[in-house]
């Protein structure tokens, strides 16, 4: 029975290390993304303000738009910033090295079962989505069998809709948020071209 019970926190403290470690990498990727995004819409407005003599035969309304940009950087860059996704990354990285440190130790049930707990406490919690994200990934892409003690891991259709829908709306959202600028700066050009 003991046994059985150490494989199950053990599992636990590896399953929780592992999704931790997912945690970190989205906080980091959005991190890095919002950096990008808003350095990207600076440029934008700077490039904007620069050929405003150009683009004004194309957009009447230029200054107004360029101010309403100016200003959605600037909040941008505030929200992004009160999001705090490189602290959050951090916390999620310190946590799964001390679950990995833990899960190395041979310590009895209760003491290595107190331990996990009190990580745990210490540390803010990864999101259901996280977990999801773990099982499809381990699952279906690497082919790994999870367990947790006895009781063998696996996904759900919602799960699998899930990682995929928010991947979809991520990366969508992503490239038009690339583009949309693009098409802005481009359309003038194009449309000379074309007469």
């Amino acid at each position: 029975m003991e046994a059985s019970t150490i494989d199950n926190i053990n599992d636990r403290i590896w399953i929780t290390s592992r999704v931790r470690m997912i945690a970190e990498s989205k906080a980091l990727r959005n991190q890095r993304f919002s950096y990008v995004s808003v350095t990207y819409y600076s440029l934008f407005t700077v490039i904007l303000s620069v050929f405003s003599t150009y683009y004004t035969k194309s957009y009447p309304l230029l200054e107004q738009i360029n101010l309403s940009s100016s200003v959605v950087v600037l909040v941008a860059s505030l929200v992004a910033g009160g999001f705090r996704f490189e602290a959050s990354a951090s916390f999620y990285r310190e946590c799964y090295l001390k679950l990995q440190r833990l899960h190395a130790e041979d310590l009895p049930l209760l003491d290595k079962s107190r331990q996990y707990d009190e990580i745990l406490w210490d540390y803010p919690n990864h999101s259901k989505n996280d977990y999801y994200d773990f099982l499809v990934s381990q699952i279906w892409f690497e082919g790994n069998k999870l367990k947790n003690g006895d009781r063998e891991l696996n996904y759900t259709y919602y799960m699998w809709f899930s990682y995929l829908y928010r991947r979809i709306l991520y990366y969508g959202m992503l490239t038009a948020l690339f583009l949309v600028p693009l098409l802005f700066l481009f359309a003038p050009l194009l449309c000379s071209w074309a007469k």
